[in-house]
């Protein structure tokens, strides 16, 4: 019994001596940045004084995304009067462009999502916009509506 003892304890001991026998051992690392993306508008120009005499399309601004990653984002423009500019119980609607042929003219009765935007790396991919009436104002007033982009990453 104490023979078998002293074989078992000089192969534990064998075992734990080859674990400190090595020269060299890998430390692995690792970490994950999640997709992530922002968004910016320049919208101090024409969508603040439409012509609500014309169906013509107006306005330049633009919005600008910009992601961690390459590939594509998603932006949804939601119409807080789903597709309506309002004056008091007076309305007009409107459809929203997206340069590019990203989003075609379409009234917001419903959110507008545009899941092919281009995203690059860190890059801003600005894109214009524009507004037409689809009808004359009839009655006097300030028409107002706001749309809302939000951006998610694919």
């Amino acid at each position: 019994m104490k023979k078998l003892f002293t074989v078992g304890a000089a192969a534990a001991l064998l075992v734990i001596g080859n674990a400190y026998a090595d020269t060299s051992v890998p430390i692995p690392l690792s970490g994950t940045l999640a997709k992530a993306c922002n968004v910016t508008a320049f919208v101090n120009g024409p969508f603040d004084d439409l012509d609500m005499t014309t169906t013509s399309t107006q306005g330049s601004e633009s919005l600008s995304p910009i992601c961690n990653y390459g590939g594509t984002l998603t932006v949804t423009f939601t119409s807080l009067n789903a597709g309506f500019l309002q004056s008091g119980p007076n309305s007009v609607g409107y459809t929203l462009q997206v340069s590019g042929g990203l989003l075609a003219p379409t009234q917001l009765t419903v959110p507008a999502v545009v899941n092919n935007w281009p995203a690059v790396a860190n890059a801003v991919q600005t894109r214009s916009l524009s507004v037409a009436l689809l009808a004359v104002a009839t009655v006097a007033g300030t028409y107002t509506d706001t749309i809302t982009a939000s951006v998610t990453p694919n």
